[in-house]
């Protein structure tokens, strides 16, 4: 993977999250913390998911270490707390790239985790990960906001690309 596809692929998760936030932004929080046909119950429930997922990954890549905690909604008493939280990822996942060589990006990182032994993988794998694994669980949240009324619009890879110019 070259830089410039890893960068765009950061970005790409970005400009989708945001999309996603604002409308689920706009509901009441005992709407986000209701009972809802998501595979993490509930659409707050889900969107801590995708972020503790990003940051999961990002920081196994980054230095090593799988965190040994995890983000639950718990963490997150107000929307506000969270959105901030999700908005530094972001931020954080395109800076990791943006700093990365091409050499490190293709190159591997071994990670331990408290789970299992350690594992080494392909740095653009890692980032893969999050990035596909972002873009099922926004659509899954983002077919449930549509039915509320509140839909995050077209979340589209090439839409982004186009509205980009990249």
């Amino acid at each position: 993977m070259d830089k410039a596809q890893a960068l765009t692929l950061a970005d790409y998760t970005g400009w989708a999250n945001r999309r996603l936030a604002r409308k689920a932004a706009r509901l009441p929080l005992q709407k986000l913390r209701a009972s809802a046909p998501l595979s993490h119950g509930t659409i707050f429930d889900s969107l801590v998911h995708i972020l503790d997922t990003q940051w999961y990954w990002r920081e196994g890549a980054q230095t090593g270490l799988l965190p040994a905690a995890r983000l639950t909604s718990a963490d997150f008493p107000r929307m506000s707390a969270f959105l901030r939280r999700w908005q530094e990822e972001d931020a954080r996942l395109i800076e990791y790239v943006r700093g990365m060589s091409v050499r490190q990006l293709n190159g591997e990182v071994t990670y331990t985790w408290p789970r299992a032994r350690p594992r080494t993988r392909p740095v653009w794998h890692l980032l893969m990960h999050i990035v596909n694994h972002g873009t099922h669980h926004r659509s899954e949240i983002g077919r449930h906001l549509s039915t509320l009324g509140f839909s995050p619009g077209d979340l589209d890879f090439i839409r982004f690309v186009s509205r980009t110019g990249r």
